[in-house]
């Protein structure tokens, strides 16, 4: 099969094998996005869709005024339309730049496609895009549903954004523009080995690549398997689902509890999606599933983000909306642990509950089954922290002992397990616990302020 009909059968399979359709190619000028407007210019007449060429001048590099001229010179003898936007130094971030420079080229194509009546948007992400994404993906780790990689095709604006060389290697689509002496452009800081992206693509896939040739092709296999994977536990938690919901969608306990062990958690995580409209992350439904099934809380709150909490009785649970406070937090309120992210608690403070140390100061920690779901919460009078004698010690004293100026304390804030014990008043002292009682260890991790020599103190 010859490249040409290898395309051909790539487009037809979109659809876009039609010359009454439009389509926008994306196009940078470097040899992915020349090879894929080559390969479109080859199309017989017949069937090659009408053709707006997009280019953006982001004005990253030096060179980025000679790719726009060469391009319009290009489309000119090619008799090709050519749709050209401008991102100004002026409008560049200080933070951010690729991604807002990603934006601002998409929302150039989606304004394109409105103007035109477009059908589709074509970009040249292939199969070394789509490792590159699914290793960035792997290292950075969550759920396992937005490991899902490039897809060929998704919705876009009042049409649809297609990426017809998915299965070509970079290397395939270098080939076919060297054998159709294809002008292209290589882009300088695609050889800066700082960016993640650039070492992966540089170091780590074609390591892969000599240890087998058909990893390209495996990492492909992996996105259709994972793919229908996902869609048959949608289809399975649809049915599910009704089971376990009492009328007015509050989640019955027993019921859910009577499902397959296996299910339980996606069919939390979809009532938690269904109700609140928003997607919970897989390391907060772990610690939401706890407080769920324990018998020792039949009754209680928690707090599952700023914007909705859980409220259990009577075996049914319910997602209700937070009330908005301008004033800063009640000494009854808690905000659940994220477990391995980054908590802001107060204007300086931002805490951590860790399962691998993010920093040298990181304090480990033993935790019991029984001890999740962790919050932090103001401290109350009543608080207390173990001592490694035995005895008990007021937060109050402590905030005393270390000279906190009364004006600073209530701001203080604690880490508490299910049972409202104190397991760290943040900044200033940890309750002690006997290491052997663990079932594992945590590590408890403070930035913005200094921990006062506190992980010292017991």
């Amino acid at each position: 099969m010859t490249p040409i009909q290898r395309f051909k059968r790539q487009l037809a399979a979109q659809q876009l094998l039609d010359p009454e359709v439009t389509v926008i190619v994306a196009v940078s000028t470097g040899v992915d996005s020349m090879a894929l407007l080559t390969l479109l210019e080859q199309l017989p007449s017949q069937q090659r869709p009408q053709l707006i060429v997009a280019h953006v001048n982001h004005h990253l590099r030096v060179q980025s005024q000679t790719e726009a001229a060469y391009l319009t010179k290009y489309c000119q003898q090619h008799q090709l339309t050519l749709r050209l936007a401008d991102w100004p130094v002026s409008a560049h971030p200080q933070t951010g730049i690729e991604a807002a420079a990603r934006q601002f080229r998409y929302a150039f194509f989606g304004q394109l496609m409105l103007a035109t009546n477009a059908t589709a948007v074509l970009t040249a992400h292939h199969a070394n895009d789509q490792a590159e994404t699914y290793l960035m993906k792997l290292a950075r780790g969550g759920d396992l549903a937005q490991l899902v990689g490039i897809q060929t095709a998704r919705p876009f604006y009042t049409g649809r954004l297609v990426r017809p060389l998915l299965a070509w290697s970079k290397h395939q689509l270098r080939e076919y523009a060297q054998a159709q002496k294809v002008t292209w452009f290589e882009d300088a800081t695609n050889a800066d080995i700082e960016l993640t992206r650039n070492r992966l693509r540089h170091r780590v896939v074609p390591e892969l690549t000599q240890l087998n040739p058909a990893f390209l092709e495996h990492v492909a296999s992996y996105e259709r398997q994972l793919q229908q994977l996902l869609r048959a536990q949608a289809e399975m938690v649809a049915v599910l689902l009704p089971t376990v919901m009492a009328p007015e969608k509050q989640l019955k306990v027993a019921a859910w509890q009577q499902l397959p062990s296996s299910w339980q958690l996606p069919v939390l995580k979809a009532w938690l999606a269904q109700v609140t409209n928003r997607p919970v992350s897989q390391l907060k439904l772990g610690p939401v599933a706890h407080w769920v099934q324990s018998l020792q809380l039949p009754t209680g709150q928690l707090t599952l983000n700023r914007d909705w909490q859980l409220s259990k009785a009577a075996g049914l649970i319910a997602i209700q909306p937070l009330k908005k406070r301008v004033k800063k937090l009640r000494p009854v309120e808690k905000n659940m642990v994220d477990l391995n992210q980054w908590q802001k608690i107060t204007a300086t403070q931002v805490v951590g509950v860790f399962e691998r140390a993010p920093r040298a100061t990181s304090q480990p920690f033993p935790v019991t089954d029984e001890d999740w779901p962790l919050q932090w919460r103001p401290w109350q009078a009543n608080d207390l922290v173990q001592l490694k004698g035995g005895g008990h010690q007021k937060v109050r004293r402590i905030l005393i002992d270390q000279k906190v100026p009364v004006a600073q304390r209530a701001s203080v804030q604690v880490l508490v397990n299910a049972h409202d014990v104190v397991l760290w008043v943040v900044g200033h002292k940890f309750s002690y616990r006997q290491p052997t009682t663990a079932t594992r260890t945590v590590f408890l991790a403070l930035k913005h302020t200094e921990l006062k020599g506190a992980h010292l103190k017991r």
